[in-house]
C-alpha cells in the first residue's frame, strides 16, 4: 500500500501541511527537531522506498505574503484531496513552496521550467494577484491553477464558486428578516474575497437593499487579528451613534470567528455568517452558520482536470467552478420585529 502524506501526518500527530514542510525542507516553518522526527517516521513507514511510478505531479504552493495560505484546516484538507486522487490515479505527489520573491528569482524560474522531473503541475493560486500571472506563461509542463481564477483565458482554473455561494448566504440573511447587513472583509485582498464581495453586493441589489460604505469593516484575516480589528471598528461605530447592522457576512470563517468574539465582549446581538466551514465552526459559541466548501473534492477535481490534459493533450482551457452549500447553525437569528 502506498504511504501518503496524510498517513505520516496521522502517525506523527501533526497536520499534512507540517509533513509537507518537513519533506520539502521548508526553512523556518518548523524546528529541525520536529523535521527530523517526521522524516524518521516517514522512513519507518516506507515513504522513501523506490518503486515503479506511472508519473509525478508537482503541487506548487504559492504564497505572496503568507497572510492567507498557511498550515490551516482548509489547506490541509485541500492537500489531502489532491494526494488521495493522485494516489488513486497512480501518480506520486511532490509538494513545493514558492513565494513572490522566489517567483521572480532564478530559483523560481528553474522550478517553473522544470518539465523533466514531473508530468504535470498544480499551482495553488489563492494569494496570486493578476500581476503574478505572467510568470505562469513560462511553464512548459501541463498545469492547472487551483483556488483562484482570473479573466485571462490562457490557463485552466479549478476554483470555488464564490459568488453564488455568498449570494445564497446573503439571501438567507435577508430571509431571516435582516435588512441592514454589513460585510467584514479582509485588509489583505485576494481574488476569492473580491468574488465573495461581488456576490454579497449582488444579493443586496437584487433585493432592493441599500448598502452603506460604513458597514464594511476591513480586518486582518486571522481569528486573533480579526478580533482586535473588529473590536476597534465596533467601538468607533458605536461612538458615532450610527445604526448598527443586525447581521454581517464575513469573507472567511477565521474572520467570522474573531468578529464573533468581539460581538460577545461588547454585548452586541449581531447575526453573522462565514465562508469555508472549517472544523471550529461547529464548536464555536454560538456555532457558526457558513458556506461549506468541499475541500477534498476541490483537490480531486483539480487532479482530474490535470490528468485529463495529460492523457488527451488538450489545448482547450477550462474554468471549473466547484459548488458550495449553506450550513445553518446558531449564529444567524431570525430578526425580531422590534430589533434595530
Amino acid at each position: 500500500m502506498k504511504i501518503t502524506i496524510s498517513d505520516i501526518a496521522q502517525a506523527a500527530n501533526v497536520s499534512p501541511g507540517t509533513v509537507s514542510n518537513a519533506l520539502n525542507n521548508k526553512k523556518g516553518s518548523i524546528s529541525e527537531k520536529k523535521r527530523n522526527y517526521i522524516l524518521k517516521i516517514a522512513e519507518e513507514m516506507g515513504y522513501f522506498k523506490k518503486g515503479k511510478r506511472t508519473g509525478t505531479i508537482r503541487f506548487i504552493m504559492y504564497s505572496r505574503s503568507a497572510n492567507v495560505v498557511g498550515d490551516t484546516p482548509f489547506f490541509s484538507e485541500l492537500i489531502r484531496g489532491i494526494e488521495n486522487e493522485c494516489s488513486a490515479q497512480g501518480f506520486q505527489l511532490v509538494v513545493n513552496h514558492l513565494n513572490s520573491e522566489q517567483l521572480k528569482s532564478q530559483m523560481g524560474k528553474n522550478l517553473l521550467e522544470d518539465a523533466i522531473s514531473c508530468d504535470g503541475i498544480l499551482f495553488l493560486g489563492t494569494e496570486m494577484q493578476e500581476d503574478d500571472i505572467g510568470a505562469l506563461r513560462q511553464i512548459k509542463t501541463p498545469f492547472v491553477v487551483v483556488d483562484t481564477a482570473f479573466n485571462i483565458q490562457e490557463f485552466d482554473y479549478v476554483v470555488i464558486n464564490n459568488q453564488d455561494g455568498v449570494y445564497e448566504m446573503t439571501k438567507h440573511l435577508i430571509s431571516c428578516g435582516h435588512k441592514m447587513i454589513g460585510i467584514i472583509n479582509s485588509a489583505y485582498q485576494i481574488n476569492n474575497f473580491r468574488e465573495r464581495r461581488i456576490g454579497f453586493m449582488q444579493a443586496l441589489k437584487d433585493c432592493n437593499l441599500y448598502f452603506m460604505d460604513e458597514c464594511e469593516a476591513l480586518v486582518e484575516p486571522t481569528i486573533e487579528g480579526s478580533y482586535h480589528d473588529m473590536k476597534a471598528y465596533l467601538k468607533m461605530y458605536m461612538e458615532s451613534g450610527m445604526q448598527m447592522p443586525t447581521a454581517c457576512f464575513a469573507v472567511n470563517d477565521n474572520i467570522a470567528l474573531g468578529a464573533l468574539k468581539a460581538f460577545h465582549e461588547l454585548g452586541l446581538n449581531i447575526s453573522i455568517a462565514g465562508f469555508d466551514d472549517i472544523p471550529a465552526c461547529s464548536i464555536s459559541s454560538p456555532a457558526l452558520t457558513t458556506v461549506q466548501v468541499d475541500k477534498l473534492y476541490l483537490g480531486k477535481c483539480a487532479v482530474q482536470r490535470l490528468i485529463a490534459k495529460l492523457n488527451n493533450n488538450e489545448q482547450q482551457v477550462q474554468k471549473i467552478l466547484v459548488g458550495t452549500k449553506l450550513v445553518y447553525r446558531d449564529s444567524v437569528k431570525i430578526k425580531n420585529r422590534g430589533q434595530n
